[in-house]
């Protein structure tokens, strides 16, 4: 029998190299820089790693290389109590990495990033004793095929599933049909939609998800409530870099769902915890505990509590 997770994600995991800059560059132009944050990344491993530092049990289910990069993702996911135990090693292929470059001006990231040569996760290397252990399932759009195979456990063992919809890929409409929540970028909204938010909602509906949502960066988020579109407005911070911020937005969203709050509730408390997280240079220095996130939030909203998960 496996052990018994409150979130597991399946997906995408990489290795991140950060600095900030005083804008991009022109080409054939140099940057001296000053500084240089390497820390692990990806949207599904960053979220598993929210949803741990927030007080979850929690496990990462993807594919690395046994190069010197996927080594390192592998220890820095165990050392946030991330269980690794279904993470695929592939012999001989280099990992996931990307180079990132801050805009200190606005906080804004220009990612350049390659899959090496790790071959998709497959659907087959879906553990389903292990997918139906957790309280929560989060997958992603950048490994479609073993996302559908987890998803289709997970809704079979009456599990709610979470997806990170970032952009419009091959598959991702069909794998939306086995989600209970859809948390969309605003990319994605606009590719799914030509009608605004209020019409990315309703296509997101259409999927029949128990909730839809659409992230908004600074403006916080969209969602649907009885058909009815909505905002929930962003945390002001000193934001020195956004990169992962939807990454932790998920795992955040995640929480809430095993705490089973209502959505509203939810999307405060993941604007407050991705928020947070852009204090910090990289995706996950800046993440909070839950006692933190808490703490924040009473600031803007002295009357609303936020049960723990128990």
């Amino acid at each position: 029998m496996s052990e018994v997770f409150d979130f597991i994600s399946v997906g995408y995991t990489a290795y991140d190299f950060l600095t900030l800059v005083p804008g991009l560059p022109r080409e054939d132009f140099k940057f001296e820089i000053d500084n240089l944050t390497i820390q692990g990344g990806g949207p599904s491993a960053t979220a598993a790693v929210t949803a741990s530092r927030l007080g979850l049990r929690a496990a990462f289910v993807g594919k690395v290389g046994d190069d010197y990069f996927g080594k390192m993702m592998i220890a820095e996911l165990k050392k946030e109590n991330v269980d690794t135990s279904r993470v695929v090693v592939e012999k001989g292929k280099s990992s996931q990495f990307a180079f990132i470059m801050i805009n200190k001006k606005n906080a804004s990231r220009t990612i350049l990033w390659t899959r090496g040569t790790v071959t998709r996760l497959e659907p087959r290397e879906i553990d389903h004793d292990f997918i139906s252990s957790c309280r929560v399932l989060l997958v992603d759009d950048l490994e479609v095929t073993a996302a559908m195979k987890a998803a289709s456990i997970a809704r079979g063992a009456g599990i709610p599933v979470v997806i990170d919809a970032g952009s419009l890929r091959a598959g991702v409409e069909e794998l939306l049909h086995y989600c209970d929540y859809i948390v969309a970028s605003e990319v994605f909204a606009d590719q799914i939609s030509k009608e605004g938010i209020n019409g990315a909602l309703r296509k997101l509906a259409s999927y029949g998800p128990r909730a839809s949502v659409v992230t908004l960066g600074a403006g916080g988020c969209a969602l649907d409530i009885d058909g009815e579109t909505v905002l929930i407005p962003a945390f002001e911070v000193d934001a020195v870099d956004t990169t992962g911020a939807g990454d932790v937005f998920h795992g955040a969203f995640a929480y809430g769902v095993v705490a089973s709050w209502d959505l509203r509730r939810t999307c405060i408390f993941a604007n407050a915890v991705s928020a947070m997280k852009c204090t910090k240079i990289g995706g996950r220095a800046g993440i909070p505990t839950f006692d933190e996130a808490v703490r924040f939030i009473k600031k803007s909203y002295p009357e609303m509590d936020f049960p723990p998960v128990t």
